[in-house]
């Protein structure tokens, strides 16, 4: 199936670097992440100290940066590559630009 062919789940943001989800799918795909990173958070730092960095904080911040590299890499299969905008422009287009 070709990139054209199938709808996006994401598009492009009208201000920065990145996409914005636009479909129910892609919604969802950002809510599981977010629900994924928290669930994690309870789990591994509940006895945790407070300002310490011990092997539990390592590998949640390591789970999260892995969270937030499959998070991009779904959006950049469901959704247009990426550019920086800033604003409205007539040369957008409504398919890929939110």
């Amino acid at each position: 199936m070709s990139q054209s062919s199938k709808k996006q789940w994401f598009k492009r943001k009208r201000y920065g670097y990145g996409w914005v989800p636009v479909t129910i799918e892609g919604w969802l795909t950002v809510l599981a992440a977010v629900v994924f990173i928290v669930v994690c958070s309870v789990v591994i730092l509940k006895d945790v100290p407070e300002n310490t960095f011990t092997a539990e904080v390592a590998a949640f911040l390591g789970i999260v940066a892995l969270t937030v590299a499959v998070l991009f890499y779904v959006a950049k299969q469901h959704g247009p590559q990426p550019k920086w905008r800033w604003g409205t422009k007539q040369t957008d287009n409504p398919d890929e630009d939110y």
